[in-house]
């Protein structure tokens, strides 16, 4: 082994500098440019374009131009999407769906009939709307095509509650109202989806 060698080995470069104390000098450097290189993908990848199945005729042009170039400057990071699943995408403008959904909960007394215990537009006699509309609640209700995998646990809960507070019914219900939006307001379908049953003694 040189001299030299034991240098290295030694944390000394050849020529006496301490190896250590130049990373550590340099080091905050280096870590301000990739968390800037970081940032300017990030900005790059959030660029709000729209689908290419959405764009309209008179914006494809620009837009298109505009895909490639975003194309071009992400081939560094692309392998990152598939392996690491991150990204980051801005939506302007948003719109919510003409399409949405009416809470129901209802219990069924001992005639069969099923009465309603919470609707979204108001139907709250026994105080569930506390529960359901509360801002850690409505995320599982926050249904698009289809409902989050939470809402199966929520649906599961409440039922039980209704059936643990109501002794006297016989089975609980949640399910989904679609209702269409437009300038008139809001008018319900009558088509009920994601419907979740428990029947009091079944697991």
């Amino acid at each position: 082994m040189t001299a030299d060698d034991r240098d290295v080995r030694d944390g000394m470069a050849a020529d006496g500098r301490d190896v250590g104390a130049a990373v550590a000098t340099r080091w905050p450097h280096v870590r301000a440019a990739l968390i800037a290189l970081a940032i300017a993908f990030a900005l790059i990848d959030g660029l709000p374009l729209p689908p290419p199945a959405d764009t309209p005729a008179w914006e494809r042009g620009f837009v298109d131009d505009v895909r490639a170039v975003q194309r071009v400057a992400l081939w560094p990071v692309a392998w990152m999407h598939p392996r690491l699943r991150i990204a980051q995408r801005w939506a302007l403008y948003q719109a919510p769906s003409d399409h949405v959904w009416r809470v129901w909960l209802e219990a069924r007394l001992p005639d069969g009939r099923w009465n309603v215990v919470y609707r979204t537009d108001g139907a709250d006699d026994d105080g569930y709307g506390a529960i359901l509309e509360h801002g850690r609640v409505r995320g599982p209700l926050d249904i698009r095509d289809t409902p989050p995998e939470q809402y199966a646990l929520l649906a599961d809960w409440i039922t039980a509650r209704v059936l643990a507070d109501m002794p006297h019914v016989t089975a609980a219900r949640l399910r989904m109202e679609r209702v269409q939006l437009d300038t008139d307001g809001a008018h319900p379908s009558g088509q009920f989806a994601f419907v979740h049953v428990r029947e009091r003694g079944v697991p």
